[in-house]
């Protein structure tokens, strides 16, 4: 049965996150890979979208808003013809995609090899000079341009993956080789950390994303506002990023499954399909590596320990990662945006551009205000970088260096200006955004960081020494030199975050994540993985050029077996064993809701009316009724707003019999029931809500449903201020 329940929901979840924007990813015509990767953003713009539309037009939240949504925009784009271009290239049934050339006689070198792929044979390289020039793209130059004896080439056959690879074929089956060893081993570990499908994450936060879900349901409205007024009173909502909370409210209608699972079940896909899916979009689209490349951008999915499972874990910030997942497609709209990916069948047209950045930036923002800082420490350095090589190119008169350069410098300072904008006008108040100390020096952070290690966690010099080699291959040898700068600015706030002391310099650069280690040191993942991807390609070229075998078959079965002893590397880490731990605690613990309790709570539907009210505590997890009983509850969340009468019955609903303006206050709320889960609360905290502890024992309510220590509470009939019996 719990198999078929699954199944519902995975089904259902991939509708969720793919149906709404496929419509508008047909439209453009993207290339496969680049159409999986961002269906997902895409469909997640049109679901918030929808979602305020409904709000504004009263229409019933369901999976039908987005859908229609989505089909009319496809629709309108399709009728636009925004996807077409002119195809510059001829292709034959299984024959490499071509690439672009700087010169006609380079083309004739290249589509020899071409032929010669096409025949079977094993084709031997062509001059490296001509490979490297071939694949010399217009604005991908570098200021360090100059060193081109080894730059990588894109769909050339013979050189590293052999020919079977180099097929059209062959290059399906290294990308969706990529995602199954990629997604495979975070999955793996996501459900070793967690203990199964459907444990409940034992987190403060969690308890706000579980209720906020079923809030969405009970009033059938997804807006951002109706989840931000969850906790306010009337009158006082506030806009709350609610995208995670309306994705997974569309996977429960759909499947009609519980709440818990249904969360789990997407915060698993975004971390093993829609991650690795964006890293190699990113590889294969704004860089020049070949098969060999999008494979391991793919397989080194999860090397990072701390992305994507500390998001899994920690807080739980399930809408963090909702946005962080999806944000190496926000790198590879910048390389698209400034002209730094390479030229050819995979780059992206203006009108897909035009899509595609609204829609991508957006769900980065809408699913966690935080991806749009992260977006701007490491989009600002590369558009700068463009800017440096494009004057590079001016110099060496270059075609179009000066038409580009005119586009790309007012283009950069407006970012710069709009993005310190947004830096100091919606980031935190410093008061609150100073939670967090330093827990390392500043040469501890910088080995931490260059070692990929995770918050707090040893540094661990063989995966440092691997990323080492392989940023210092991108330097040398390729034209996606650009991810160097990325990956420097997301290292040079890991290593502040961790070490800075708490003065205003540390408030200046990681106040907006609230100086939060864990959330900071997370985005060096997204620059990391397509850094050991481009370096592992070029590393593998370079092998196949000094060892003719590796032309082959061999250099294929080397690629995959170097991504599997690079994850070994990391997974056996001293680091990556502290941090499981810590992530397993944050699962595998009953201080927010035990076994009982959770069974409890399962079984209150058969006993407690549907519009009957419970007084809960959500510090001991008593509040989750309303996500997974799907029963009122007086207290949504820890941190609220509310009325006089619901803080007078938290602190003294036990006194109903003997306190008239208690019997009155319950009476008023409809408080009809109450959860009795004991004193132990998280956070080491201990019964906050005095009204509700022993309330069995001062005669105010008899247990009617008890498991284990766990109890449900009838409210007995109690007299009012003005004399009667209420009850």
């Amino acid at each position: 049965m719990d198999v078929l329940r699954v199944l519902a929901v995975l089904v259902a979840a991939l509708f969720v996150l793919g149906a709404p924007g496929l419509p508008t990813v047909l439209a453009l015509r993207l290339r496969p890979l680049t159409a999986l990767a961002v269906v997902t953003p895409v469909s997640a713009v049109l679901i918030a979208a929808s979602a305020e539309l409904g709000h504004l037009l009263s229409i019933p939240w369901t999976v039908l808003s987005p859908l229609v949504l989505g089909l009319v925009l496809g629709g309108l784009l399709w009728s636009a013809g925004i996807g077409r271009r002119r195809s510059r290239h001829t292709h034959r049934a299984g024959a490499p995609e071509p690439v672009a050339h700087d010169a006609a006689e380079h083309r004739v070198a290249v589509e020899d090899v071409d032929d010669t792929a096409e025949d079977g044979a094993d084709a031997a390289p062509p001059d490296s000079q001509t490979v490297d020039t071939a694949h010399d793209t217009e604005g991908a130059a570098s200021p360090a341009s100059t060193t081109t004896a080894a730059a990588t080439t894109t769909d050339v056959p013979g050189a590293t993956l052999g020919l079977a690879l180099a097929t059209r074929q062959g290059r399906a089956l290294a990308i969706l080789l990529g995602l199954v060893i990629g997604g495979g081993y975070i999955l793996l570990r996501a459900l070793d950390m967690m203990g199964g499908l459907f444990r409940v994450n034992q987190t403060y936060d969690n308890v706000f994303h579980l209720n906020a879900v079923r809030h969405i349901l009970r009033l059938g409205d997804g807006s951002a506002w109706v989840v931000g007024g969850m906790t306010s009173l009337p009158g006082e909502e506030s806009y709350y990023p609610a995208l995670w909370h309306q994705t997974v409210s569309l996977v429960v209608q759909l499947s009609g499954q519980d709440i818990v699972l249904a969360s789990n079940f997407v915060m698993l896909l975004l971390g093993t399909v829609v991650w690795p899916l964006a890293l190699m979009a990113l590889v294969r689209t704004a860089t020049s590596a070949g098969p060999a490349g999008w494979l391991a951008a793919g397989a080194l999915a999860g090397v990072a320990s701390a992305f994507p499972l500390s998001m899994m874990s920690w807080g739980v910030l399930l809408p963090y990662l909702y946005s962080l997942s999806m944000m190496p497609l926000v790198l590879m709209l910048i390389a698209h945006l400034v002209r730094l990916a390479p030229d050819g069948e995979q780059r992206l047209t203006g009108g897909q551009l035009g899509v595609l950045v609204p829609a991508v930036f957006g769900a980065v923002a809408l699913a966690h205000p935080q991806g749009v800082f992260v977006a701007l420490v490491m989009g600002v350095p590369v558009m700068v970088w463009a800017v440096l090589a494009t004057a590079t190119d001016l110099v060496r008169r270059r075609p179009r260096a000066g038409i580009r350069l005119a586009v790309l410098v007012p283009l950069t300072a407006l970012v710069i200006v709009v993005g310190h904008d947004i830096w100091y006008r919606f980031r935190p108040v410093e008061a609150s955004a100073a939670v967090w100390g330093p827990n390392a020096t500043t040469e501890e952070a910088i080995w931490q960081t260059l070692t990929l290690a995770p918050n707090a966690t040893p540094i661990w010099l063989p995966l440092g020494v691997i990323l080492a080699l392989c940023a210092l291959a991108v330097l040398i040898g390729s034209r996606s030199r650009w991810l160097l700068p990325a990956f420097l600015a997301a290292g040079a706030l890991s290593v502040a975050v961790r070490s800075l002391p708490v003065d205003d310099l540390r408030y200046e650069l990681t106040g907006n994540w609230y100086s939060d280690n864990n959330r900071i040191t997370v985005m060096l993942a997204t620059a990391a993985v397509p850094l050991l991807a481009v370096g592992l390609d070029l590393l593998l070229r370079w092998a196949a050029r000094l060892l003719p075998v590796l032309r082959g078959t061999a250099g294929a079965v080397l690629a995959v077996a170097l991504c599997l002893a690079i994850i070994a590397v990391g997974y056996f880490s001293p680091s990556t064993e502290v941090s499981k731990r810590y992530l397993e605690r944050e699962w595998r613990n009953d201080n927010l809701l035990s076994d009982d309790e959770r069974t409890l709570l399962l079984m209150l539907p058969e006993v407690v009316p549907e519009d009957a009210v419970i007084a809960t505590n959500a510090w001991n997890g008593s509040s989750l009724a309303y996500a997974i009983s799907d029963r009122e509850v007086l207290n949504t969340f820890m941190s609220f707003q509310a009325e006089d009468d619901v803080h007078l019955l938290n602190g003294h609903l036990d006194d109903a019999q003997t306190d008239p303006e208690v019997c009155d206050a319950a009476e008023d709320l409809g408080v009809d029931y109450a959860l009795d889960f004991g004193p132990q609360e998280i956070h080491d905290r201990s019964a906050t809500y005095t009204g509700l502890n022993e309330i069995s024992e001062t005669g105010a309510a008899e247990v009617v449903l008890q498991v284990g220590d766990a109890k449900l509470l009838r409210m007995l009939p109690c007299r009012g201020t003005d004399g009667s019996m209420n009850g």
